[in-house]
């Protein structure tokens, strides 16, 4: 009987051998399955979550994509805390929307109002992280002026994955929005005189300061 099991050992110790190297082999598929996943969302992510290699035409396109849905926390998710706007009678050039705070009320007052939805017009042209583009922009504001839509002329700039600035022009080349922009005007009346103060009016108002 020992002879018997001192023939057996060989075996066993052969397939033990094989168990071993058949289970280091899983592990290590397994590990460069894991290592693998890994590379790839480093490559893909930065610590904001937000894709890395997304170009910031994709950004612009996931906002307006948001937007479009009146989905207010997920678009304040896509800018960024100092969040420059301009466009609309709210956010004008000479008094831009900044902040979140202040594009939110734009968003909520103006936007989601007037069920106002924005498509990319053709191509959008990146230079670094700015996004030129041309929109077609619809809403009951517009239709309420006899159009279907107006186009505007924006420019984006994208920070970290988010809209840092966005400034939309309206295209007065455009037939559609040439009339709006009439309509606008027209609602807003004529420029409102100096007050009259009698006697002469503003001119003798003035010549009695300087008489003083």
């Amino acid at each position: 009987m020992p002879y018997a099991v001192a023939q057996e050992l060989p075996g066993i110790r052969n397939n033990n051998a094989k168990a071993e190297r058949i289970d280091t082999m899983r592990l290590w598929k397994r590990l460069s399955v894991g290592f693998l996943l890994l590379a790839l969302a480093t490559a893909m992510f930065t610590p904001g979550g937000v894709a890395a290699a997304d170009d910031p035409a994709t950004v612009v396109q996931r906002f307006n994509d948001v937007h479009n849905r009146y989905d207010v926390p997920g678009t304040l998710a896509l800018v960024t805390d100092d969040i420059r706007s301009v466009g609309g009678p709210r956010c004008t050039e000479a008094a831009p929307c900044i902040g979140v705070a202040a594009f939110r009320m734009n968003l909520e007052g103006g936007f989601i109002v007037n069920h106002v939805q924005v498509t990319i017009i053709g191509t959008p042209q990146v230079s670094g992280t700015t996004v030129r583009l041309r929109q077609e922009v619809r809403g009951d504001i517009y239709r309420a002026a006899g159009v279907e839509r107006i186009v505007t002329n924006s420019t984006v700039e994208v920070r970290d994955g988010k809209i840092a600035s966005t400034t939309d022009v309206p295209d007065a080349s455009d037939a559609q929005t040439a009339r709006f922009l009439a309509y606008q005007r027209a609602q807003q009346g004529p420029p409102t005189a100096p007050p009259r103060t009698g006697g002469g009016g503003e001119a003798s108002f003035i010549r009695r300061l300087g008489d003083g």
